[in-house]
């Protein structure tokens, strides 16, 4: 016969283990990336985490969640359980679980918070991170109070360059994150258009960019293009 558990079971749904032990924003209390959790090298290539297959050198790749949020979601639900699967990277850039602005507010803070979460517990597990900075509208700027200042931050920019509205509002923040967190170095996911980073690079920040990987299959396309025209020609 089993017994029965003197204390009633209680399944940890909002994964609050993740930042127990967490240092706290003053605004929306978001849980603080620390300073010693961040990698000080840029990696040598970063590949999303969808495109694993492709990482031909983990020691020198950064894994990345610049893709469909739905590629991640079972990371999002059982973060621990990929601990051990992150540690065979040189870092990994934060999650990205997507705070769009058309989003009620209160669902932005719950993605942002999401973000910080993750990242903060494999920070503290012995991961290297790269921490990403995702905002929503105006009103998620408090959530920079959670990321350490002067150390590399990473940004997505594949799908906010292509109106220049998007271009806009994305340089607008960038200025703000860049006086507030005063970056050593920015690690940039897809284009890094002047219009975008004019004023990091303005202030002599470096900027480090990677191509995405849609950026990399156009490339292809585009080559082999040029192949078939030019065999054509013959």
């Amino acid at each position: 016969m089993i017994a029965k558990r003197k204390s009633p079971y209680l399944r940890d749904v909002y994964l609050a283990f993740l930042i127990s032990d967490a240092r706290r924003t003053q605004t929306d209390e978001y849980p603080i990336i620390e300073k010693w959790m961040v990698s000080t090298e840029p990696p040598k290539e970063i590949i999303q985490w969808d495109r694993r297959m492709d990482v031909k050198d983990p020691a020198s790749t950064a894994i990345c969640f610049y893709c469909q949020d739905p590629g991640f979601q079972p990371i999002l639900n059982n973060p621990d359980n990929y601990v051990n699967k992150l540690k065979l990277y040189q870092c990994v850039v934060g999650l990205d679980a997507s705070p769009y602005d058309n989003m009620p507010i209160v669902v932005q803070k719950s993605q942002i918070f999401l973000n910080l979460a993750c990242t903060y517990y494999y920070g503290k597990n012995g991961i290297k991170i790269i921490p990403n900075v995702r905002l929503g509208d105006e009103r998620t700027i408090s959530s920079l109070e959670a990321y350490p200042r002067n150390t590399l931050i990473a940004i997505g920019t594949h799908g906010f360059s292509k109106k220049l509205e998007s271009r806009y509002i994305f340089a607008e923040q960038m200025q703000k994150v860049v006086d507030i967190l005063e970056p050593s170095g920015i690690c940039v996911y897809g284009p890094a258009t002047s219009e975008i980073l004019g004023w990091p690079m303005i202030k002599g920040i470096p900027i480090f960019q990677y191509d995405s990987f849609t950026m990399k299959e156009n490339a292809k396309d585009k080559k082999n293009r040029l192949i078939g025209a030019s065999d054509y020609e013959r």
